[in-house]
């Protein structure tokens, strides 16, 4: 595993109508839905790491502490980004936001726990 503090990942999605408070049964607004902002900002996080775990393991979510401050329209172009601030052993602690040209539209926190993949599941399978 060769986790290290600074770590990130950057892409940009355009709000599609699959992306809005209407279609993820959040809001009744054709605007980008908060639970699809934590879905993109938690796989900003997925991407950071992506490359730098041992065989057999992953990260799964633990927390997240989300300001969604900005409406975004269908057609927007958002940044989503994630870095790396924290590792204490398994434990990882991002820092994320996302943008519409330049203008805050979410930011917060979010942290994650490092596992093996396969005895992760068997516990699931075994309750």
């Amino acid at each position: 595993m060769s986790l290290r503090i600074g770590l990130s990942a950057e892409f940009e999605i355009q709000v599609g109508p699959s992306d809005t408070a209407t279609a993820v049964g959040s809001g009744d607004l054709e605007v980008l839905g908060t639970p699809r902002v934590v879905a993109l900002v938690e796989q900003a996080t997925v991407q950071a790491v992506s490359g730098h775990l041992s065989p057999g393991q992953t990260t799964v979510g633990t927390e997240i502490a989300l300001r969604h401050r900005r409406a975004s329209l269908p057609g927007a172009r958002v940044v989503v980004a994630a870095e790396l601030v924290e590792v204490d052993g398994s434990r990882l602690g991002f820092r994320v936001t996302a943008h519409e040209q330049g203008a805050l539209v979410a930011d917060g926190t979010v942290h994650r726990a490092v596992v093996d993949s396969d005895r992760f599941m068997r516990g699931l399978m075994s309750r």
